[in-house]
């Protein structure tokens, strides 16, 4: 009691400064957005493990993409290409306007200078300098940790539609194709390889992937490019006058 009594303000101003600051409560939004993503997971678990809900969505959406690109089961490979350029192009989409590209590319570029730094300390014996690094290190992943939480979060909110957009490509396969006889495409070694070939995946998953990821890289790398030029354009870095760099 008499320790309790002697403690004056400073000592109370000292404990609240040492004490760990108050979590701000989140706003309506972010409340708001965070109920969506674990709804839309806990639907994509449900669709993923229970057959029955997986299939309802599938031939919900197939109302609407097999008059856009079933074409009646009659060219699969065209379906499963559209398919891809459709999913990949809206899902780079989605993934370019939640990533804060400009960070990342600065995070990029801090980390890997720290770790040059340390790796140039360590061959060197400077062991002080090492644990100042990694101290450094600790510092930055905290400041661009927001960054390390993205994909995350886009994974949860769009892995509901893309497991409801691969049911229906299985319904598509094993229902449309399957009763038409049609499960045989054409490939430089051979001209009957079977969709419902198996190693590890189907084969018409590897045909889906084969056709789309390529493009979704090409439309990723184009946003990117118009990204960081509007940057370089807004501080002033690069100008209509500024050369090309093949010509510069």
């Amino acid at each position: 009691m008499a320790d309790e009594a002697e403690r004056g303000p400073k000592d109370e101003m000292d404990r609240d400064a040492k004490s760990p600051p108050m979590r701000p409560r989140p706003t309506p939004r972010q409340s708001l957005s965070r109920f969506i993503l674990f709804f839309l997971v806990i639907l994509a678990i449900y669709a993923m493990f229970v057959p029955g809900v997986g299939q309802a969505f599938g031939e919900a959406i197939g109302t609407v993409l097999n008059p856009l690109m079933g074409f009646g089961g009659r060219y699969p490979v065209a379906t499963l290409f559209l398919a891809g350029i459709f999913v990949t192009t809206l899902s780079t989409i989605a993934r370019h306007f939640f990533t804060p590209w400009i960070r990342m590319a600065r995070m990029n570029h801090v980390m890997s200078s720290l770790r040059k730094e340390q790796m140039e300390a360590f061959r060197k014996g400077n062991l002080s300098k090492v644990e100042k690094l990694r101290a450094r290190q600790q510092v930055a992943m905290k400041e661009f940790q927001d960054i390390q939480t993205i994909q995350f979060k886009f994974m949860g909110y769009t892995m509901f539609f893309f497991i409801i957009f691969f049911t229906w490509l299985r319904l598509f396969v094993d229902l449309t194709l399957a009763s038409q006889g049609n499960l045989l495409f054409a490939v430089p070694w051979s001209s009957s390889a079977y969709f419902g070939w198996t190693l590890m995946f189907p084969a018409w998953v590897f045909v889906y992937m084969l056709l789309g990821i390529p493009f979704g890289q090409v439309v990723q790398r184009i946003l990117k490019y118009l990204t960081f030029r509007r940057k370089l354009q807004e501080l002033g870095v690069l100008t209509e006058l500024t050369p090309p760099e093949d010509a510069a």
